[in-house]
């Protein structure tokens, strides 16, 4: 049996049943190789113990499944750890799925398992040998890294050097207002400690917008400090996820790593303590020390809203003073932003450590995972009210149409519908009763969603240009320049991913990142530009009501 054959036909056949998710595929099982196979057995490997053990408890049955249709007989299925594990072959696109016969068989190539395995042919001699790799893919490793090189030489800054414009930030009206709205933020953090501790990899719904992002949290969390993913900094608009995959990491890393200290901090919190110890630092000589001594003991530092730290060169001074100890000590570090490093308002030097790991964006999620995301927190509603309450598909539909790309918005919008579901005896709202609900609640009210089709055509529109003109081949420079900016305002109003975008113009994602990057960098220059954009813009706006 070809292993190669069997993974690609075994991950066709997974995508082909309606109720297995692609995304999810393409996410947990890049991460698999089928390591061994004889009639009636099958042996995957993961490089991590958490992609195991989702597998073993979300498909399992659905690989056995797979399996008995593609060949006709049952199999046992095992998956072992193996760190050094790799994808036999890509995975085939959800579009490739092709129908294959019950008792299709391969028969065997130079590839065969007999010849490139210790297996033998049969299923007792391939559970013994699995037995004996288990015992060493199972040794617990170390997770320190080699320090990296580029981190010997830490910020030549002190605490001392912005002590004074700390403390005049601190007598300030401003400053007060601050504490305050961050004592508000920090004691509804507090008290919602449980629902943090309730943001896992499980529960967390992945589409294509997260994938990459869900993948390369979860290799954090499984090996912290000890890959290239150090730091990883994640990147999206508000409300997509981010605090949710770096509560993922601390949770799943406190579960499964219990001698490890995780440190989970938003900006705001994180400026509020340098400026107590900047106070402080008249009564208490070692306030810095403190503030210091309490993030280096840390083996995971997680920071949450990086952009908070604008303007605040004390705090800014005194993170990157810990960051060059800790990342020589293989300290794994993850940031969550609004944008991008680049786009944040920091001095260079800042920025190139924020880009010395790995640094990638959630888009905003498509209206599947929005779907999907729904009923992830109706099933959980269920679950934990045990009311037996119906949300027909047109109601759903007309939460995603009108919702934004919040996901906070989308749960309460659920949290809304399901108390007045809990208030009504049938458990049954109709649309007419919903829409009166939700009204008001979307952001933006009762606006049209920006759509690719609408600035399309306010684009097309505004410069005189044929829709064919706009997404065909044409490059004169008439054509391109509308092109691009109607990519760019794609990206930037509507809620569309890259690869959709990418599809409306007949582009590939490359084509698009190039486009807005270019927009982007014009924009800081060209005044005429940015008021044709803004021109565009109030077009599109009269357009949504």
């Amino acid at each position: 049996m070809n292993l190669e054959e069997l993974w690609t036909d075994l991950i066709r056949q997974l995508k082909s049943y309606p109720n297995v998710n692609a995304s999810q595929i393409d996410a947990f099982f890049s991460r698999v190789q089928v390591q061994a196979a004889s009639q009636g057995f099958v042996m995957f490997t993961s490089d991590n113990s958490f992609i195991k053990d989702w597998i073993e408890k979300h498909y399992i049955k659905d690989i056995q499944q797979a399996l008995k249709d593609l060949y006709g007989a049952e199999f046992v299925v095992q998956i072992e750890v193996d760190p050094t594990s790799t994808p036999v072959a890509p995975l085939p696109e959800a579009s490739q799925t092709q129908h294959i016969q019950q008792g299709q068989l391969q028969s065997p190539t130079t590839q065969d398992y007999s010849q490139s395995t210790p297996f033998q042919n049969t299923i007792n001699t391939a559970y013994t040998q699995k037995r004996g790799i288990a015992e060493q893919l199972h040794i617990k490793e170390n997770h320190v890294a080699t320090s990296p090189s580029n981190y010997s030489t830490p910020l030549q800054s002190t605490p001392d050097r912005y002590e004074n414009q700390v403390l005049n930030e601190g007598n300030s009206d401003q400053r007060r207002l601050e504490n305050q709205e961050a004592s508000l933020s920090n004691t509804l953090k507090s008290s919602d400690q449980k629902g943090f501790n309730s943001l896992t990899f499980e529960n967390f719904v992945i589409g294509d917008s997260n994938q990459m992002a869900y993948s390369m949290a979860v290799e954090v969390a499984d090996h912290p400090g000890s890959s290239a993913l150090n730091p990883l900094f994640i990147y999206g608009r508000s409300g997509v996820g981010k605090t949710h995959l770096l509560c993922a990491i601390k949770n799943y890393i406190n579960e499964q790593y219990r001698d490890f200290n995780v440190i989970y901090i938003d900006s705001m919190e994180l400026v509020n303590r340098y400026s107590d110890a900047a106070i402080e630092k008249n009564v208490d000589k070692q306030s810095f020390k403190n503030f210091d001594d309490y993030f280096q003991q840390a083996d995971v530092l997680l920071i949450d809203d990086i952009q908070g730290l604008q303007g605040k060169p004390g705090t800014l001074s005194a993170l990157f003073r810990i960051f060059n100890k800790m990342i020589t000590k293989g300290k794994q570090f993850v940031f969550s932003a609004d944008r991008a490093p680049k786009n944040i308002d920091l001095d260079e030097r800042y920025v190139s450590r924020f880009n010395s790991g790995a640094t990638i964006d959630i888009q905003p999620p498509d209206d599947e995972t929005k779907r999907s995301i729904i009923k992830s927190f109706i099933s959980q509603y269920k679950k934990e009210e045990d009311l037996p309450f119906i949300i027909s598909d047109s109601i759903l539909d007309y939460i995603i149409d009108n919702s934004s790309s919040n996901i906070r918005e989308l749960k309460s919008a659920i949290t809304n519908v399901i108390f007045a579901l809990k208030m009504d005896k049938s458990h049954e709202l109709s649309e007419q009763r919903v829409k009166e609900l939700l009204g008001n609640h979307f952001i933006g009210g009762g606006k049209k969603r920006i759509t690719i089709e609408m600035i399309q055509g306010a684009v097309e529109d505004f410069y005189g240009v044929a829709h064919k003109d706009l997404v065909g081949k044409k490059k004169e420079r008439r054509i391109v320049h509308p092109r691009q900016v109607a990519i760019y305002l794609c990206r930037e109003l509507s809620e569309s991913t890259l690869k959709n975008i990418g599809t409306a113009f007949n582009r590939d994602h490359t084509t698009v990142m190039h486009s807005c990057d270019l927009i982007s960098s014009q924009l800081q220059e060209d005044r005429n530009l940015r008021e044709e954009l803004e021109a565009i813009r109030e077009k599109i706006r009269i357009q949504q009501y």
